[in-house]
């Protein structure tokens, strides 16, 4: 009879932990645009298809990037706050846009699994 080794369990990521290597997964893969020009501008050229603001943006930063950007794709907020999403970058930066359909997918699940996203069932009256 041979022996089966159970391999131990792997503890669960929380879910901030999932979003981060998700969008580092985006920045290895040269598909994350980082800072608030650099977003805005591939968002006006349709290369983006997500744009994040980080949990601590300015309310000011937010409101121009969804009046800027909002039509042309989706600004959602992130759970993570600028230190936090620093070692993405050289520098902390509150806004993000990934360029890729996959990964954005990706980006998307994971936000979805934190619970940032509000769903239109879950906003009845």
């Amino acid at each position: 009879m041979a022996k089966h080794k159970s391999a131990p369990q792997k503890p669960a990521l929380p879910p901030e932990d999932g979003l981060f290597q998700a969008l580092s997964l985006c920045r290895k893969a040269g598909k994350l645009v980082m800072g608030f020009d650099a977003v805005e501008e591939a968002a006006v050229k349709g290369t983006a298809w997500l744009v994040l603001t980080a949990a601590d943006a300015s309310p000011k930063t937010v409101q121009r990037i969804t009046r800027n950007v909002g039509d042309l794709v989706d600004v959602l907020p992130t759970p993570l706050t600028m230190d936090r999403l620093a070692p993405l970058g050289r520098r902390p930066v509150a806004v993000f846009a990934v360029t890729d359909r996959n990964l954005g997918r990706l980006c998307y699940d994971r936000l979805d699994a934190c619970g940032t996203i509000k769903h239109e069932e879950e906003m009845t009256e």
